[in-house]
């Protein structure tokens, strides 16, 4: 087993297009659930491909509070790292550690 950051390193753009309601853990720290979509262009095999997937993310603490106060449809570059969503349920879902707003390039770190 791999137990490298960079086993598991993400970074994607996409739009914000769905948020759950702020929430609080039992230790009062923010966590919020969203979706982003993402588009692009990608290189496969040297044919230009069009790429589309929704993809779940997870913030924690100050970036929960920052992404709820995000419009819908806000672009954005994020980056992070894949876990299962719960024990039972193995679908990926993003856990943001650092997210870049890509109109206004302003950049929002998180703690790690």
């Amino acid at each position: 087993m791999l137990n490298s950051v960079l086993g598991n390193a993400v970074t994607i753009a996409g739009s914000l297009m769905e948020r759950d309601a702020l929430r609080m853990t039992p230790a009062r720290i923010p966590v919020v659930g969203f979706k982003i979509r993402h588009e692009s262009l990608q290189m496969e095999l040297d044919v230009e491909r069009n790429v589309t997937c929704e993809l779940s993310a997870l913030a924690i603490g100050p970036l929960a509070q920052q992404i709820t106060a995000m419009p819908m449809g806000v672009e954005m570059l994020l980056q992070g790292f894949l876990a299962a969503r719960s024990a039972r349920h193995q679908n990926p879902v993003l856990h943001v550690t650092k997210f870049e707003l890509l109109e206004a390039r302003n950049n929002v770190e998180g703690t790690k």
